[in-house]
């Protein structure tokens, strides 16, 4: 086993380029911003000698003794981030309360008290400028995601926590990390994507259409995996509000069903188009806007993926029809593509993001892009991913996507540290070993396989590729590669189903692997 090299802090990119088209021009300045030239105290003591403004926090921290937390550093090394609401955010919160009459019922019960207190921590210390236009880099105490959003204004930006929240008094620095002042009490997300649905009434039609094709039985907090054990279920979904679907004509079920149903067939049917046209609308996995990327094909859970663009803005499937025409004097824009509200965008739910869109999106074949993927479709890497460390990997058969034979474990390193593979992460296997990965789905056509693997050590294997099981040019020694890590052109593979494949590393020579990525080139 590899040892793990020096941690050193990864600092997430903000994506504000996604905000261009909102503001042109316009000069962003940070409402509220509080900076200490250099930080007197802890997060607990700050609240503390300001408990008269946020005296309900304050309550609330030693009531779950949280506080202590707080009076301490990160055993991480991160530091923390405080989203705090102020008085008035908890006066509206228990006005609104159907559960406690009064602050003091909410302190009564303990085990909500604890919850609430631990939703508002992040285990890591983040200021407004790394602020993602997503979900924040790191989990709560909780064990939950919390997303940001903008509302930019022609000489300030507004920060917005899940959509809900703003933030009215940002970056106030303490030894061990930072204090956001929000205007809001945030209720812990506990619901499901179909959940948020069904439960607003501007989603009617398409909260309906995912009950009628039963979609929505697999659209669930959580989701059973191949050994039996529960799992959280990740997706995404691409939402129009009615008022899209009126725009196209269409102004209720009835109608949806006239547009898109296959006569004779049972919406349930996977064949039927109203079902594909559902489906269409959830991509595979948890995607919020910051991690859009490029261009790229994702994943249904119908029978095409969808292309996103992300560039300035986001368009989705480029080339499909002119969905909107816009003149402006002598000049006409068609528009081609299926775009996003950005602003109502990154609804935050169970599941993963809810996206608005500002055209009906029917089903589509993209063309195809290049994929290069990095074992994140497994759930349990996805969860290890932000997790900083070495993680061994036992019992092939709880994996969905992952197998393995030969040696009894397997490992994830997620290093966080300078070394030259992709996302600084990787796995790791060594003796003589079979080691296997179910890609997700692509569409049919030629493609260039290549991988990325350390490759410039004397104990590495040798090692021969399989797609499918058909073996992929000859064998590849990684103990010479004159590069700590290389990219091998593996060779071309045709594949002619729109399915998911496999693709095998065995050691012909037995020896350690570190595997960063495979990746898939259209040819």
């Amino acid at each position: 086993m590899k040892p793990i090299k020096q941690i050193t802090k990864i600092i997430l990119a903000v994506i504000w380029v996604l905000l261009n088209t909102l503001c042109f021009s316009c000069e962003r300045s940070m409402v509220g911003s509080t900076f200490l030239e250099e930080p007197p105290t802890t997060i607990s003591s700050y609240v503390e000698e300001n408990k008269d403004e946020y005296s309900h926090f304050w309550d609330l921290l030693v009531h779950t003794e949280m506080n202590l937390t707080l009076t301490a550093y990160n055993p991480n090394g991160e530091g923390y981030t405080l989203l705090m609401p102020n008085n008035p955010a908890f006066d509206r919160y228990i006005e609104k309360s159907e559960d406690y009459n009064t602050f003091e019922d909410l302190l009564e019960d303990l085990e909500f008290a604890t919850l609430l207190i631990r939703y508002h921590l992040v285990n890591r210390s983040i200021e407004t400028n790394d602020f993602p236009f997503g979900a924040l880099p790191d989990t709560t105490y909780s064990g939950d995601l919390l997303t940001i959003g903008f509302n930019q204004t022609l000489d300030s930006t507004v920060y917005k926590v899940n959509n809900l929240a703003p933030i009215v008094e940002a970056n106030i620095e303490l030894i061990n990390g930072y204090i956001h002042v929000i205007d809001e009490v945030l209720d812990p997300v506990e619901f499901s994507s179909y959940d948020w649905l069904f439960e607003n009434e501007d989603y009617s039609i398409l909260a309906e259409a995912f009950t009628l094709t039963a979609l929505a039985d697999t659209m669930g907090v959580l989701r059973q995996d191949q050994s039996g054990a529960f799992i959280k279920n990740l997706y995404t979904v691409l939402a129009e509000p009615d008022s899209i679907f009126h725009n196209a004509g269409i102004f209720s079920i009835e109608e949806l069903i006239e547009r898109y149903n296959s006569p004779g067939l049972e919406y349930t049917d996977e064949v039927n188009d109203l079902y594909q046209f559902v489906a269409y609308h959830m991509i595979e996995g948890s995607y919020f806007l910051d991690e859009f990327s490029g261009l790229s094909n994702y994943n249904t859970y119908a029978n095409a993926p969808v292309q996103i663009n992300a560039d300035y803005e986001i368009h989705i499937n480029t080339g499909v029809d002119t969905l909107e025409t816009i003149i402006d004097g002598s000049d006409t824009t068609f528009i081609t593509y299926v775009s996003m509200d950005m602003v109502e965008s990154n609804i935050l739910t169970k599941n993963g993001a809810i996206h608005v869109l500002h055209n009906v999106m029917e089903v589509f074949v993209p063309s195809r892009t290049e994929i290069t993927l990095q074992f994140y479709e497994e759930p349990r890497i996805n969860e290890l991913k932000k997790e900083i460390g070495e993680h061994e990997l036992t019992n092939t058969d709880s994996y969905e996507v992952l197998s393995w034979s030969g040696p009894e474990s397997i490992w994830y390193y997620s290093s966080g540290s300078d070394i030259p593979a992709t996302s600084n992460d990787y796995l790791y296997v060594s003796g003589n070993f079979t080691i296997s990965y179910t890609v997700p789905k692509m569409l049919p056509g030629k493609y260039t396989v290549q991988l990325k693997t350390e490759s410039d050590n004397s104990s590495n294997a040798t090692i021969q590729v399989y797609v499918d099981g058909k073996r992929m040019g000859g064998s590849f020694d990684l103990t010479s590669g004159g590069n700590p890590y290389d990219v091998f052109t593996i060779g071309s593979v045709e594949f002619f189903d729109y399915d998911q494949h496999q693709v095998s590393l065995e050691s012909l020579l037995p020896g350690e692997l570190i595997w960063d990525f495979v990746r898939f080139i259209p040819e």
